[in-house]
């Protein structure tokens, strides 16, 4: 499963999950709802502040938003949880900032992928 296919399906199940409609949730962000679905069907990218905005208003980490199930879902579920668990805030702070650059970097190569050609 792609990043984005992760962070949509995560946004929608969270969203589901907190009992938000679309509406309420774009309410919550002050953006359309038809931009919430479009996130939701994988048609647009959020910006990584977008990202942040839905964590906090999901009452979650950011880096939730891109967890693949199919990961969670392994002999132990609670693994990704207990790790998390026995960081210090330094330690999750400096991985949130590590997670976000990764993500933000590969954003970058879907929506400008002639620059990141250049680059090579």
């Amino acid at each position: 499963m792609e990043m984005m296919e992760v962070f949509a399906f995560n946004m929608k199940k969270y969203r589901k999950k907190r009992r938000f409609s679309q509406m309420k949730l774009a309410q919550m962000l002050e953006t359309s709802t038809s931009y919430i679905g479009e996130i939701e069907i994988n048609t647009r990218v959020p910006s990584m502040a977008m990202v942040e905005k839905i964590a906090k208003a999901l009452n979650i980490e950011p880096f939730r938003l891109f967890i693949n199930e199919a990961l969670q879902d392994s002999e132990n579920p609670q693994e990704t949880d207990n790790f998390l668990e026995f960081l210090s805030t330094k330690e999750r702070k400096a991985l949130s900032q590590r997670i976000i650059k990764r993500i933000s970097g590969e954003i970058d190569q879907i929506l400008h992928p002639e620059t990141m050609e250049l680059d090579k």
